[in-house]
């Protein structure tokens, strides 16, 4: 893959899954001259376990922060001014819409060679319901004029795959690794810890990312990777 050449656009729920789900596919890219960019869908507007009621503006910049970090083409939060507690609440057609046409980084505009889409395999509804929209808005069109997009890969969300609803259908099952560098995961868990209004001890911190990627890269024979699932590669 020549990542010089790539338009990678990363699909998440919410601000952070880029970073737990992405980040080795966003920097690798950016490293070697291609282009990253970021659709989030909400910082959400509900109490978080353990620390009570998020504060978007806080989420906003932190955001922002990691934007800078990797140096992102582009970027846009869906529904940053609404009050929105869960994705579920809106009619799916609203969340394809905003990925196909109606958001600053939309397919339409940026003409993605590679879209990254959450699993459906989380306990999170948020992730369900965005995977759902992605995987309408990435159907391939018989018109030769619409863009097609060639690769199409769902990233890990590391904390509720195993609780996961949809698990009696499967789980999420990696079928490309992605091979990082002691100094790209040191990379990784300084963005993750950026966010710092979603870190609670012992959970979702720099210790916890460099683990999983441990994992995952004795999957392979690697010191470290990042785990992705495969749902669409055209070659031509």
């Amino acid at each position: 893959m020549n990542f010089a050449r790539e338009r990678l656009l990363v699909i998440a729920p919410h601000a952070d899954d880029e970073i737990l789900g992405c980040f080795g596919l966003m920097n690798k890219i950016k490293e070697n001259g291609g282009q990253v960019y970021v659709l989030v869908f909400t910082l959400g507007g509900y109490s978080k376990v353990g620390s009570g009621r998020l504060q978007k503006e806080q989420w906003k910049k932190e955001f922002l922060n990691v934007v800078k970090l990797l140096g992102v083409d582009g970027y846009d939060i869906a529904y940053y001014k609404d009050q929105i507690e869960h994705l579920d609440k809106i009619k799916l057609e609203f969340l394809i819409n905003k990925i196909e046409s109606k958001s600053k980084v939309a397919i339409s505009k940026i003409k993605p060679t590679i879209v990254a889409m959450p699993t459906i395999f989380s306990t999170h509804q948020d992730h369900a319901e965005v995977y759902k929209a992605t995987t309408i808005a990435l159907r391939a069109h018989p018109q030769k004029s619409s863009h097609f997009t060639k690769l199409l890969l769902s990233y890990e969300f590391p904390d509720n795959n195993f609780w996961s609803p949809y698990n009696e259908f499967g789980r999420f099952s990696p079928n490309l690794y992605l091979e990082m560098s002691q100094k790209e995961i040191e990379k990784k868990a300084l963005a993750m810890n950026l966010y710092k209004s979603q870190i609670r001890k012992d959970h979702r911190d720099g210790q916890e990312i460099i683990a999983l990627a441990n994992i995952r890269g004795s999957e392979v024979g690697s010191d470290y990777a990042e785990a992705y699932h495969v749902h669409r590669f055209l070659l031509k």
